[in-house]
């Protein structure tokens, strides 16, 4: 059956791409961008045809053409850096004139949109944006589950509520989630800790694809998520938007709203969220304890001089997450059971409480923006940040009220940047940032502490240059990173260990950009990050979730059922661990004609020292015998390839075609490496009614996709055998997984959009044909399915003022 919707779906896709061969793409737009108060052209312009992905960018003098469209009425969409984007209808034929103002003069001449220019340091690297809209029509969702459309991007999980943002094959903190312009500082280690964002207070949402360490710092080995905030318009009519929805599968329901407001010098915002889900139910059972409740607020201001702007944003985040009451067993029939069960035990009646385990988090962030525009070109950037990160989780023990683990994370972030003038052609960005953490142990969870205090400090500087000539852009950066760590934390005895440790690295990158014509364009990256090893790579002990892990200095090989013993810790300096060094090779070709949009990304990614966690046997412990983890460290070879293509077939029918595909391999023992992503391919069909009955506007959208088996996974162990003593292993033994990857399985979304006056409604299925199936990314793939079909039901309320006031 699977492979005959299959089949069906690749069939759907290729007739319509024959059908559509008489779509006539004869017109053209073409026209000048000036500055709205200078009257001056606006070189380097990027102008987007809205819908269709063709765009160009505009010449020394302003002027821009495109060609090969299919309809002649189009709107176009202008970005700047320094202007505020705008969008605007343009007939085919005729050149117009189109103005770029910083200080938008009413919402009826120019609205604003989420896209953004890239920003310095990051031109030549691929990248995708998710706009407004999208993230809208997604407000209930993950940040890794809105991005994980985009090619290329995916997520890992545990369980149903705790998802993160996978970029080609890496994840965690390889992938630096930048929000409101800082560093996200959360417990970023292992796969059951998610940033704690909220998704409706963004913006735009970019993904940054290559390696963005000289720009972004460390983290951004494996790629950057950039979360930008409300933009606080000047001369910004009071509107907001309230909204309410409900889904079926866990009988969720939420609100939310966003004001916002702004005058010739000041402006502000303000957003807030409530979300609660109950136990969310799999086609055949329902999945207990996998509800959620989320509550979010913020705000911000801003004060605008001739030649300074003055910025302050505060946002809040408090999360209970529950996770899957079946991945705890107490006994080694239930462990057994448990890995093996079709039905997951316990299975009970929809319930929103809340039990253990779960996770407990808050997160507050408060920030200060300073920009002085010193002359038409140059400008100084000074940022100063704040994040309380309070997390608490709790397992299924005695005494289950109190936590097992129990973290409180400050985070300081400075920083000064200085964009400055044109100087010899050069255009460039050159910074300093002083970076600080200190993550502290509550008493009370009688335990152990999982991962020890410990305080970091970091020191970086960096410059990224850019070069424009004729249709070529060449773009290098480097930078210097200063790392200090202290370490404090206990012994299994319960003496005190401490560590100090420090590094300093120097990466770079050099990128290259052509104009290879006006429907097409190249872009390669060459870039080099390190990753400082996190304390709980290095440092983690005992319970986490459903399984026992040891970080690379907390055990040492042994013999026995478990070959390792974890009653000593051992010192940095004593140890061969080493930070991880990668260097990424990306190319972008873009190819935008006759109504049809290409896009293939290619790349080779080498990370020598990469840190991974395996499993190593099954352990007994106070609460049962548990799944044994250990962090390990090989060299490591990811090698991919991502591709869309996307096809106006009318004028109000257009399908996007999208494709994933990555090796990876651990080249020093020549083995696959565990839980990287599987190959999809998706396609999302997309109509726009327009007018339609009493509706303003009516859009549908049908997207099927696959996802195929893992056929890289390692070989299979499983826990009968390791109960029984049947296998017997090593910490150098061949990588294995306790069970087989799951099953291919194909999926089918639909969507609906409607707009009335200032209402707008939207239904969307997820799991139309309720398939019951596993992801091999789920962390929690050992015990019960995914779930169900899910109708989301939501309801907007827009509003505004006509006049901006004075």
């Amino acid at each position: 059956m699977k492979l005959k919707l299959l089949v069906l779906y690749i069939l759907l896709g290729s007739s319509l791409w024959v059908s559509a061969q008489s779509v006539s793409c004869i017109y053209s737009v073409s026209g000048k961008v000036l500055d709205m108060d200078t009257n001056e052209p606006v070189p380097n312009a990027v102008v987007q045809v809205d819908g269709v992905e063709k765009y160009t960018t505009t010449d020394f003098n302003g002027n821009f053409k495109i060609d090969g469209l299919c309809s002649e009425t189009n709107t176009l969409i202008f970005s700047s850096i320094g202007y505020a984007d705008s969008r605007e209808e343009h007939d085919h034929g005729a050149d117009f004139r189109f103005y770029l103002k910083q200080e938008v003069t009413g919402l009826e001449e120019v609205t604003i949109e989420a896209e953004r220019a890239k920003q310095k340091g990051t031109k030549t690297i691929a990248q995708v944006t998710v706009g407004k809209t999208e993230i809208a029509n997604n407000s209930t969702q993950s940040l890794a589950a809105v991005l994980s459309k985009q090619q290329g991007v995916t997520f890992i999980s545990t369980g149903n509520n705790v998802q993160l943002p996978v970029i080609h094959g890496l994840y965690g903190n390889r992938i630096l989630v930048l929000n409101n312009s800082l560093k996200h500082g959360f417990q970023n280690w292992g796969t059951d800790h998610a940033p704690e964002i909220d998704i409706t207070s963004a913006n735009s949402i970019t993904v940054i694809k290559g390696a963005a360490g000289v720009r972004y710092g460390p983290e951004a080995l494996g790629g950057a998520i950039v979360v930008e905030p409300n933009p606080l318009l000047l001369n910004n009519p009071l509107n907001g938007k309230l909204g309410t929805g409900y889904e079926t599968n866990g009988r969720g329901y939420n609100a939310n709203f966003k004001i916002e407001q702004g005058t010739e010098n000041w402006s502000y915002y303000a957003n807030g969220k409530y979300i609660r889900v109950g136990d969310r139910q799999a086609p055949n059972y329902n999945l207990t304890n996998t509800g959620k409740e989320e509550s979010a607020f913020g705000l911000g201001a801003l004060y605008h001089l001739d030649k300074w702007d003055f910025k302050v944003h505060y946002s809040f985040v408090d999360q209970n997450l529950a996770v899957l009451r079946a991945s705890f067993v107490s006994s080694p029939e239930a462990i057994r059971r448990a890995f093996n069960a079709e039905t997951p035990e316990p299975a009970n009646s929809l319930s929103y409480s809340i039990n253990p385990p779960n996770q407990a988090t808050q997160h507050h962030l408060g920030k200060a923006e300073i920009n002085w525009w010193y002359s038409e070109t140059g400008k100084l950037t000074l940022i100063g940040g704040v994040q309380l990160n309070k997390r608490d989780e709790f397992d299924v023990r005695r005494n289950s009220e109190l936590p097992i683990i129990d973290l409180d994370l400050l985070t300081y972030d400075y920083q000064l940047e200085w964009k400055h003038p044109k100087w010899k052609g050069l255009d460039g960005l050159i910074g300093v940032q002083y970076f600080s953490q200190n993550n502290d142990n509550n008493p009370g969870t009688q335990t152990t502490p999982f991962i020890p205090n410990y305080n970091t400090d970091r020191f970086s500087a960096f410059a990224v240059e850019s070069l424009d000539f004729g249709k070529n852009t060449l773009e290098a950066g480097i930078r210097f990173d200063f790392e200090t760590n202290d370490v404090r934390g206990r012994e299994t005895n319960q003496d005190i260990f401490r560590d100090n440790y420090s590094f300093t690295n120097f990466t770079a990158s050099l990128g290259y950009v052509r104009q290879l014509s006006e429907n097409s364009i190249f872009r390669s990256n060459l870039g080099s990050a390190w990753r400082t090893p996190n304390v709980a790579e290095l440092f983690s002990f005992g319970q986490e979730g459903f399984r026992l892990i040891y970080g690379m200095l907390r055990y040492t090989e042994t013999d026995g059922p478990i070959p390792i013993d974890t009653s000593e810790v051992t010192l940095l300096e004593e140890s061969d661990v080493e930070p991880e060094r990668g260097v990424k090779f990306i190319n972008e070709l873009e190819i935008n004609k006759n109504g049809n949009s290409h896009n293939l990304t290619v790349y080779s990614h080498y990370i020598e020292n990469f840190i991974f966690d395996r499993p190593i046997g099954v352990s007994g412990t106070i609460r049962g015998p548990t799944t044994a983890f250990i962090y390990n460290q090989v060299d490591a070879l990811f090698l991919g390839m991502d591709y869309s293509w996307r096809r106006a077939w009318t004028k109000q029918i257009s399908g996007t075609f999208g494709i994933n595909y990555l090796w990876s391999r651990n080249i020093g023992d020549n083995e696959p490496l565990i839980n990287q992503p599987p190959i999809s391919t998706s396609y999302e069909l997309q109509w726009d009614q327009g007018k339609w009955w009493v509706f303003d506007s009516s859009k549908w959208s049908i997207r099927p996709s696959y996802t195929f088996e893992q056929f890289q996974a390692p070989r299979t162990v499983t826990i009968g055998s390791l109960i029984d003593g049947t296998s017997l292993l090593t910490p150098d033994a061949e990588i294995f997984d306790f069970t087989d990857p799951p099953e291919g399985y194909f999926l089918l979304d639909l969507s609906w959009n409607l707009s009335w006056n200032n209402l707008s409604a939207g239904i969307r299925v997820q799991n139309l044909l309720n398939t019951s199936y596993r992801d091999y990314l789920n962390e929690l793939r050992y015990f019960a399915d995914e779930p169900g079909r899910n109708l989301i039901f939501s309801l907007n309320y827009q509003f505004k003022s006509k006049k901006a006031m004075k």
